[in-house]
């Protein structure tokens, strides 16, 4: 009897433009039960817990931190080269995880897609929401480093939240988007796997695109790699606020606010175009 009011509005409902936001109030509690199981299978048996979030990154900044800035020395221009690997490490790996494990959540809940009828962009929400946990540790710990060695951004350091709230939308709208294609076209989940390696190197991560020796006279590679790689603006900005003290100028501006929940909407919309199919093709 409850299932059927349900999908007699997603029926009343799917010609509209925008999508439906009722389950955010509506199915709170299941989506607060999805995000505990989705922390608790990921750290299951393991003795550190969230301790091991930090150890990827730390590893990494120590070897890039020896390769560009000791070796190379390519780095000698940034200022706190540790601290800015790590700020873009922890923008990236919170980005790559959530897309990756947001992608793959629909088929890993098939089952449980079979039994039950719910909304389904709740599943691929638990898993990107369950990746802020370590995003969160990451933050706390460079946020103090900052106050240390940058005492001014503590006047920009609020912004640091808007910021990752939209880094958030971008990484749940791809998540959406995403879910669904694997779900009808199962290579989707090996591509992004693949894309991952090349995508990580044209986010300025490891390296700031106005430092790069030929910026300025390969402008359009600079827009390119600024403006059509979404992450970049994320890791510009979020660096601009804790790492520069400033606030970045306005075409970024737009774009942080205006691109991440633009992809939320739209992923949204079609998970939720096709969410009535996904358990026959599951």
């Amino acid at each position: 009897m409850s299932i059927l009011p349900s999908m007699a509005v997603n029926t009343a409902t799917r010609t509209t433009v925008l999508p439906r936001f009722g389950w955010v109030t509506g199915y709170g509690e299941l989506l607060r039960t999805l995000l505990r199981r989705e922390i608790r299978v990921r750290y299951k048996g393991s003795a550190l817990g969230l301790v091991w979030s930090l150890v990827y990154p730390l590893s990494m900044m120590g070897v890039y931190t020896l390769l560009f800035s000791v070796l190379w020395k390519t780095a000698g221009n940034i200022p706190h080269y540790p601290l800015f690997v790590l700020v873009g490490l922890a923008v990236w790996g919170f980005f790559q995880a959530a897309v990756q494990l947001g992608t793959a959540s629909l088929l890993g809940n098939a089952e449980l897609i079979k039994k039950i009828w719910f909304p389904r962009e709740l599943i691929p929400a638990s898993a990107v929401l369950a990746q802020t946990t370590s995003a969160a540790v990451m933050f706390a710990i460079l946020i103090p480093l900052d106050v240390a060695f940058v005492p001014e951004t503590a006047r920009t350091l609020p912004l640091l939240v808007p910021f990752f709230a939209a880094l958030l939308c971008l990484a749940l709208g791809l998540s959406w988007l995403l879910s669904v294609a694997n779900v009808f076209f199962r290579d989707v989940g090996h591509l992004l796997a693949v894309v991952f390696l090349p995508w990580f190197f044209l986010t300025p991560v490891l390296y700031g695109l106005d430092q790069l020796p030929a910026a300025d006279t390969h402008r359009w590679a600079i827009d390119l790699i600024r403006y059509g790689n979404p992450v970049t603006p994320y890791v510009e900005g979020i660096r601009a606020v804790m790492l520069e003290a400033t606030v970045p100028g306005a075409p970024l501006l737009v774009y942080i606010f205006a691109v991440g929940p633009a992809f939320a909407v739209l992923g949204l919309r079609v998970l939720q175009r096709y969410e009535d199919r996904l358990a026959v093709e599951l």
